[in-house]
């Protein structure tokens, strides 16, 4: 069962998402974006988040 990797259950019986689902209208709700070490991706609608490591002073 894939969907099991997108939710995860606590002892006490509360539901927390894992993976962010994508924000746009086009995609809608139940449509999560793929976590990349750099970036999440929506393959449906090809929207990007890149993730930018800070820089040491």
């Amino acid at each position: 069962m894939a969907i099991l990797k997108f939710y995860k259950v606590d002892e006490s019986g509360k539901i927390t998402r894992l993976r962010r689902e994508c924000p746009t209208a086009t995609c809608g709700a139940g449509v999560f974006m793929a976590w990349h070490s750099d970036r999440q991706y929506c393959g449906k609608c090809h929207l990007t988040y890149v993730f930018q490591k800070e820089q040491e002073a």
